[in-house]
């Protein structure tokens, strides 16, 4: 899904974008006036089975969700009741395994079936918060080789912990390692890669800038750090963050 941008524009027109290219590939308009608390899609807005799928509120033991996928003609609304308590966080959700998983606020996990009748919804309640993961506002959900992972940044993000879910245990597990592997997180997308200079891999890239330069956070020396600058910081003090793009 490289290069390929969920966009809104107006109260109730949504599309794809993709700005190497310039493709853009417009979405039926939306019946509503569309308020997302999370958004996302399974593949890349060119393939068969590309489906978008939309968390609208959910309010005790009901959730309303959203979704269409590739050659519908209109949106599919759902009211689900559930007697589980999920609240989403600010992370958007991951397509994996055929499903889409959400991220709960307690590290819980939604999980939203699009080909099921009636598109179904479980909330798996198994996962816990694990030790070191306390903010609701720093938190990430995506998947790497294959499996799930959650990235937690702490208060004012002091310290950053990695975890994968163990699916037979239900449980997240502390990963310290990362090998040659990048994290590239936001709150509207997060993905892993595979280092492409030496030096680069075994880090997390926050979109958040010392100066001009670039931040990320180095689990081998528990730092924060960039390329460009020589910083070594325990936190996010003095580091601003990438101000969201918006069109108009």
């Amino acid at each position: 899904m490289v290069g390929w941008l969920l966009m809104s524009r107006g109260e109730y027109s949504m599309f794809f974008f993709n700005p190497f290219t310039n493709a853009k590939i417009d979405l039926p308009d939306l019946p509503e006036y569309y308020y997302f608390d999370t958004i996302s899609f399974s593949s890349v807005p060119t393939s068969s089975d590309c489906t978008v799928f939309g968390i609208l509120s959910l309010f005790n033991d009901t959730a309303w969700f959203s979704s269409i996928s590739c050659g519908e003609e209109s949106w599919t609304w759902a009211k689900v009741n559930s007697n589980l308590k999920f609240q989403p966080s600010h992370t958007n959700p991951v397509f994996y395994n055929e499903v889409f998983y959400c991220l709960g606020q307690d590290c819980n996990l939604g999980v939203f079936n699009p080909k099921e009748e009636d598109s179904s919804w479980t909330v798996i309640d198994g996962p816990k918060n694990p030790h070191g993961c306390d903010s609701v506002y720093e938190s990430y959900l995506m998947e790497c080789d294959g499996k799930l992972l959650l990235v937690s940044a702490g208060n004012r993000g002091r310290g950053v912990s990695v975890y994968t879910l163990d699916e037979l245990e239900l449980a997240w597990q502390r990963v310290t390692d990362l090998g040659s592997k990048m994290l590239f997180v936001s709150h509207s997308t997060s993905f892993s890669s595979t280092k492409v200079v030496e030096g680069m891999e075994n880090k997390i890239y926050f979109p958040r800038f010392c100066g001009k330069d670039g931040v990320f956070y180095c689990l081998a020396t528990n730092r924060y750090g960039s390329f460009g600058s020589n910083i070594r910081k325990k936190d996010l003090h003095g580091i601003e963050e990438q101000a969201t793009l918006q069109l108009d």
